[in-house]
């Protein structure tokens, strides 16, 4: 089974959007999902227990590898107390190594 990796890089808009659905598609039919958020695309979850959004979605169609670049975030001005979804923190070395370990990248 390969595994793949969605980058989440985008503010939240149309094409951030289809990315998102293809990585609930991918859990339906039970890849090896993981998902990082990076650059501008940490503003997807951002206000997340205040909207609806398919993200708080991901953990039921077994996609639960979601990671965020820490250094995305202070770059931004955020921190994990802005954010409403399970994520793991990732600092540029696991961003690289996250990245190397996946068979197909998807980027929005």
């Amino acid at each position: 089974m390969k595994r793949v990796l969605y980058l989440i890089r985008q503010p939240p808009s149309v094409a951030a959007k289809e990315t998102i659905d293809l990585m609930l598609v991918s859990g339906v039919f039970e890849q090896a999902v993981s998902v990082l958020f990076l650059d501008d695309g940490v503003f997807q979850l951002v206000g997340l227990g205040e909207r609806q959004s398919p993200l708080k979605a991901l953990p039921t169609y077994g996609v639960e590898a979601i990671h965020v670049a820490a250094h995305s975030l202070s770059e931004r001005g955020l921190d994990m107390a802005d954010i409403a979804l399970a994520v793991s923190t990732a600092d540029r070395q696991a961003v690289r190594t996250l990245i190397a370990a996946h068979d197909v990248i998807v980027t929005d």
